[in-house]
């Protein structure tokens, strides 16, 4: 009997794009509208921009679409959240009306190049990006990673590392995790809590790291959003969680009785990408180009505590903010390895997903 538990949604996330299909524009929440014109209108009226939704989107907002609507007179609209299945039912539909998507680590590489547009790096500044987070069809937005979070007022003592998520001795409680393999590297959190190096983590061994996730099972309480997430973390409700560390910074700074450890974070990004078929390509880019830039990428972490990606952004950061940045502790960082995942997810997602219903 599974007894873990999981925190009601009612909008289907991007990680569910694997299992199904054909669910039109159903759910979405348009957030409003920056620039001239009113809101709602025709794809003509301006871009689509399409993100996580909370306090990450609203940090994007602030960051870089207000100020690229104000330059360029180009009307944002905006929806969240990013969902896969959203984008796949707009292009094989030919009614693709999002011009600007945020994804995640698991989208934009071969597996759903069909999906997409080809990025135009003659618009697209491709060689100040971190190595490695820029190609074909996308391109990173910014740093962040997923950490180990706990509630201080729920222990005694300081948890070093992911071996001591599973250490339900030592720091009792319920743990959250999120509800799907990709995005927030449940199984590599797994396989690092069973003591795997990380040099070691890849190519991962599924069935290892789904025996680790049962010795805690009836312990965990799902998470599917960063909202659900800040939740859980708010509430009390667990003693350790995985999560995204901008998240937890901000109920950090709400008085949260919660910390980070960054001893292993798993360290990836958001990107951007450009649903084929929008009638609003050319301006696509350019948005994307203005908020990649090393003139604009830092402007993120005013907001939030996402890193730059722009090697020319990142010395601009401030320096007060620099500690709270995935970029201050990549020594102790595991890299997510984003093609061994598009190489292998189908498979094991429905592992993943048959382990969890059992």
């Amino acid at each position: 009997m599974n007894n873990s538990q999981t925190i009601p949604t009612t909008t289907l996330t991007r990680q569910e794009f694997l299992k199904l299909s054909g669910l039109g524009l159903a759910g979405t929440t348009l957030l409003g509208t920056l620039g001239c014109g009113g809101g709602g209108g025709s794809a003509e009226e301006g871009l689509l921009f399409t993100s996580q939704g909370g306090s990450y989107q609203k940090a994007q907002t602030k960051a870089w679409l207000k100020s690229y609507s104000k330059q360029s007179g180009t009307e944002i609209r905006q929806a969240s959240p990013t969902d896969y299945t959203k984008i796949q039912s707009m292009v094989e539909n030919d009614r693709v009306n999002w011009d600007v998507v945020d994804v995640g680590n698991d989208f934009g590489l071969e597996s759903t190049a069909d999906l997409l547009e080809p990025l135009d790096y003659s618009v697209i500044d491709k060689e100040s990006i971190l190595e490695g987070y820029a190609s074909k069809y996308r391109v990173a937005c910014m740093l962040y990673a997923t950490v180990l979070a706990y509630n201080t007022e729920q222990m005694e003592g300081t948890p070093s590392s992911w071996v001591d998520f599973f250490d339900t001795r030592r720091f009792p409680g319920r743990r959250g995790l999120w509800k799907f393999p990709t995005g927030a590297e449940t199984l590599e959190v797994a396989l690092l809590g069973d003591g795997v190096p990380p040099e070691n983590l890849y190519p991962l061994d599924v069935d290892r790291a789904l025996g680790k996730l049962d010795t805690i099972k009836d312990r965990i309480l799902w998470w599917e959003t960063g909202a659900q997430l800040q939740q859980l973390l708010a509430d009390g409700e667990v003693a350790l969680s995985s999560a995204w560390n901008g998240r937890v910074q901000t109920e950090i700074e709400a008085g949260t009785p919660v910390e980070i450890q960054w001893n292993q974070n798993l360290q990836t990004a958001d990107y951007l990408v450009v649903p084929k078929g929008t009638a609003n390509k050319e301006e696509a880019m350019r948005l994307i180009a203005s908020c990649v830039s090393g003139q604009n990428n830092h402007r993120l972490s005013e907001f939030i505590p996402y890193a730059p990606i722009n090697k020319e952004s990142i010395p601009k950061v401030d320096p007060q903010v620099t500690s709270q940045l995935p970029t201050a502790h990549r020594d102790v960082g595991v890299t997510y390895n984003a093609q061994w995942w598009d190489n292998n997810r189908e498979a094991v997602e429905q592992r993943f997903n048959q382990w969890v219903m059992n």
